[in-house]
């Protein structure tokens, strides 16, 4: 879809005379608000997202840790993390900020990783793409921001941008225009240095990530990622790095990698292919047989595989080095779940809930083991607890609208079950449920409500969908060199199995 989007918005930008118009029409933030919230959606629809509570979780808390120490903030900041291999991260106007995994699996430490998010912190602090986009007469600002998330977007689908476009030279030229200056780039540097030091973290490590990722730059030239496309690199650019981290009067700090390292391990476990999953991990275990991480991500990649015995037999060994460690105990825990020992499993959550309450992969693990032990209203409790913390878990909203469902609460239940579709953007089904939900809700109105809701939002949707699939046929029309191809049907996207 992303290729689709970028043709054909970049020809009817370009059409239209889309050139920078002088620095006094700067967009308004709440013209930069709206940009934003439409990029949003056209990337949604483009791109798939880490779900897993644990990697999400670590990367806002570490963005909101961060935020505290931003001076000007013209939007809140939203942390997304993108289900993409590719070493990639990018602010859009309104504070959207989306991390690719690949990005996350490049970097060696939080540090590294705190430096890249208050770069892109610094972009939207800065207004930065505010300034590449002033405002055009000719071209508003659902086609701005149309262009902004094609370009955003063409690296994660095409190895180059051109690749997507017949005019080749015209779309470079393009992403040329939307991509920062050097100028933006060390200003968001600055922003960043001030953001992490006073965050507590040494900006030598930042330093050190940039220098690896202009080596990449320098290494692979044109086929370089889309991230140092957009954010260009240069000796005077890491020179005035250099300079600030050497300038630097703070005390050295020390600050508990432990974490950044373990979501890291769960980020290539749960999410890169298997096969390149096992063997970063089982070289990391070679390299450094004491480390627990490789065995962590090799128990998690096995019980990914539906290799439940391998997989305990990696966390029992694990408990060896991690004894008493909630994320150990959790895991042998779920992966005793999938292999029926429903009641050892029941006692390995419950341990794991003490150690950290409100955990929402306990949680849910417990409430699926009560569930299958047939104890359904101690089920619907503990994902009741679950939802009240996530009202958007979809394996949470599935498991509760089957413990209902078994407890004949069929009006209920239809409307969990619909919910939980509605997440996994299967909306054929999401539709039945939710139609079931607000007919037999009547004694219930606010839960009725809530189906309602859910179906105008689908309506929503589709009708979005088919603006989108005649904008492309007119196009289509006028444009017969760009190919076809239809849009994505946004039905037929399958669901992420939970990741426990």
């Amino acid at each position: 879809m992303a290729q689709r989007l970028l043709c054909l918005l970049l020809c009817l930008a370009l059409l239209a005379g889309f050139m920078p118009p002088p620095a006094s029409a700067l967009i308004s933030l709440d013209e930069e608000r709206k940009m934003g919230e439409e990029s949003f959606r056209e990337i949604m629809a483009s791109i798939p997202l880490v779900d897993d509570p644990d990697i999400v979780d670590y990367v806002r808390g570490l963005a909101k840790r961060l935020e505290v120490h931003v001076q000007d903030k013209p939007f809140p900041f939203r942390i997304y993390v993108a289900d993409l291999g590719e070493m990639n991260a990018f602010a859009i106007p309104g504070g959207f900020i989306f991390m690719f995994r690949g990005m996350m699996t490049t970097l060696e430490s939080e540090a590294e990783l705190a430096g890249v998010l208050a770069h892109e912190m610094g972009h939207v602090w800065r207004r930065h793409l505010a300034h590449r986009m002033q405002k055009s007469t000719p071209v508003n600002i659902a086609t701005l921001a149309g262009l902004l998330a094609g370009v955003l977007l063409g690296g994660a689908v095409s190895p180059a941008l051109g690749q997507a476009v017949t005019m080749g030279s015209v779309a470079g030229g393009a992403q040329k225009q939307l991509a920062f200056s050097r100028e933006d780039e060390q200003e968001a540097d600055w922003a960043a240095f001030k953001t992490i030091t006073a965050a507590g973290y040494p900006p030598q490590e930042m330093e050190r990530s940039f220098q690896r990722i202009w080596k990449i730059e320098s290494y692979m030239g044109g086929n370089a990622p889309i991230y140092l496309r957009t954010h260009p690199t240069g000796p005077q650019r890491m020179e005035a790095m250099s300079s600030m981290a050497r300038q630097w009067k703070g005390k050295p700090i020390h600050y508990d990698n432990s974490e950044f390292l373990r979501i890291q391990t769960r980020l290539i476990a749960l999410y890169d292919p298997e096969g390149e999953a096992e063997k970063i991990l089982g070289n990391r275990r070679l390299s450094d047989p004491n480390s627990p991480y490789p065995l962590y991500g090799l128990g998690l990649l096995a019980m990914r595989r539906h290799r439940y015995e391998a997989s305990l037999g990696f966390l029992e060994r694990l408990g060896q080095l991690w004894p008493d460690n909630v994320y150990q105990i959790r895991a042998e825990g779920v992966c005793r779940l999938l292999m029926g020992q429903n009641a050892q499993a029941e006692a390995l959550l419950k341990r794991a809930l003490k150690l950290k309450p409100g955990d929402p992969d306990t949680l849910l693990a417990l409430g699926q083991a009560y569930q299958r032990q047939g104890r359904l209203n101690d089920s619907t409790e503990v994902l009741r607890r679950l939802l009240a913390l996530d009202t958007e878990n979809h394996a949470a909203l599935y498991e509760l609208g089957v413990s209902l469902g078994r407890l004949g609460q069929v009006g209920e239940a239809s409307l969990y079950l619909g919910l939980a579709f509605k997440q996994r953007h299967n909306y054929r089904s999401a539709r039945y449920h939710l139609n079931r939900a607000v007919n037999n809700l009547a004694d219930k109105p606010e839960l009725r409500a809530k189906a309602e809701k859910a179906l105008e939002q689908i309506d929503d949707q589709a009708r979005r969908q088919r603006k989108r699939q005649a904008k492309e046929e007119e196009q289509r029309q006028g444009q017969p060199a760009l190919g076809r191809g239809p849009w994505r049907d946004l039905s037929t996207i399958p669901a992420r199995p939970s990741s426990r």
